[in-house]
């Protein structure tokens, strides 16, 4: 199994909860219409998007999150 990075769990986590959003709105939009398919589709996107933003908040407990900056060099 490839070894998952702070970036590239942060993305995927932002993304799938983003993709829940989204889903939301289209079933607002569609006037509940497709409320069978497209709700348990938002839940499941939830939950994953949930696991990679907790593996990523652990990634960098852990010290593997992003490298923190320390602004311009002093002269």
């Amino acid at each position: 199994m490839k070894y998952l990075t702070f970036n590239v769990c942060a993305i995927a986590g932002l993304g799938f909860s983003g993709l829940a959003v989204l889903l939301l709105l289209a079933n607002l939009l569609s006037g509940n219409r497709f409320v069978d398919a497209i709700l348990p589709a938002a839940i499941v996107s939830l939950v994953v998007g949930g696991a990679f933003s907790v593996r990523a908040r652990l990634l960098s407990a852990r010290g593997n999150g992003p490298a923190k900056r320390r602004g311009p060099a002093k002269r």
